[in-house]
């Protein structure tokens, strides 16, 4: 296999590509959609007009920040023990209880417990109100870290059935399968039949390039495009990767899969018409998994693991947490099988209609 033809190869359908205007608006969807909803739900990035409960019996430095702050509102409880109460009374973002001597022991380096309590219902402010916590600790020394924080979710999950529904945690793979799932569908598969439309796919196979090559080509113009916009997302949400190593991992993963998946639906498929019609429904599918349905019932819970791209989500939602278990490599593994179960088919797809 030559490295020189697959590279050639997906240098056209690159260009190619940003030429087509349908593959152009497929690409940029995903990217689009990131933009506009960080325009929509700015408590993603930002707090306004937030409401913390606090206390804080040696008026420390930190909350004196905050009451600085004109768009925190800061409400004063007696006792760290009606904290979570409060929260819970006034529906605030969250609380924090500080320690007495806070500024004493930070000085000292002694690095104090400071309890936060999350409101973990408000779905759209937590993840910005936990940075928000984490930015004023870290703004009080740089090294070591000044106070342990001890997080603590308001609602616990046997008294708030909804409370696994973390719009932050879904985002960023939706957005993720969303791109992959757009390339998998449209993209890749386009490149292929539109080389069957224009009958040059039999120009290529009898030129230098081999079968082989051809589709690497075309599975590499995929990637490509994919990584390229998955960067921009990462780069865009940054703040929720806690394992940047694993995760990578991971998107690598996906990203053959959906191509694998991308480049068998261009073997089967003859028309571009096909494409569209099809494409829309394996998109809906592979999409699937990312979607959290508070209360859904188990029977969706085990349909979903039919679909490849499940196992390609939790193992992201795993990295992304920074959490490298054996559950995570197991998932893994499976999306591995499919890659390799896809490109089986996909190779004696191709050779029968060559035969």
């Amino acid at each position: 296999m030559s490295w020189r033809v697959i590279a050639a190869i997906a240098q056209k359908d690159l260009i190619d590509a940003i030429r087509n205007r349908y593959l152009l608006v497929a690409l940029l969807t995903p990217l689009s959609i990131a933009l506009l909803l960080r325009l929509m739900l700015p408590g993603i990035d930002r707090l306004n007009n937030v409401t913390i409960v606090v206390h804080d019996p040696d008026r420390s430095t930190m909350v004196s920040q905050l009451r600085a702050a004109p768009q925190v509102k800061l409400v004063d409880v007696d006792s760290a023990a009606t904290a979570r109460a409060e929260v819970e009374k006034i529906k605030a973002s969250g609380a924090l209880v500080v320690p007495a001597n806070f500024d004493a022991d930070v000085a000292a380096g002694k690095q104090p417990k400071l309890t936060v309590y999350v409101n973990n219902k408000k779905n759209i402010e937590e993840p910005a109100f936990r940075r928000l916590v984490e930015r004023l600790v870290d703004s009080l020394v740089q090294r070591p870290p000044p106070a342990e924080l001890n997080w603590i979710n308001v609602y616990d999950e046997a008294d708030s059935p909804d409370s696994k529904f973390n719009l932050s945690q879904m985002l960023l793979p939706l957005l993720l399968l969303l791109t992959f799932g757009m390339t998998g569908a449209f993209v890749v598969p386009l490149l292929l039949v539109e080389e069957k439309e224009k009958r040059t796919m039999d120009f290529l196979i009898t030129s230098p390039a081999k079968l082989m090559e051809v589709i690497a080509g075309k599975g590499l113009t995929g990637v490509v495009y994919s990584a390229v916009i998955a960067a921009v997302l990462l780069a865009l949400n940054r703040q929720m990767i806690a394992n940047w190593p694993l995760t990578m991992l991971t998107i690598l993963f996906g990203l053959l899969l959906v191509v694998a998946i991308g480049l068998l639906m261009g073997s089967l498929f003859q028309t571009t018409m096909q494409v569209n019609t099809w494409a829309s429904l394996v998109l809906l599918l592979l999409m699937a998994p990312s979607f959290t349905i508070p209360g859904a019932p188990a029977m969706l819970e085990t349909a979903m693991r039919f679909i490849p791209t499940y196992y390609f989500v939790e193992a992201l939602k795993l990295a992304l947490a920074g959490t490298a278990s054996l559950r995570m490599w197991g998932y893994l593994g499976v999306v591995l099988a499919c890659i390799f179960v896809a490109c089986l088919a996909m190779t004696w797809a191709l050779r029968r209609e060559q035969n």
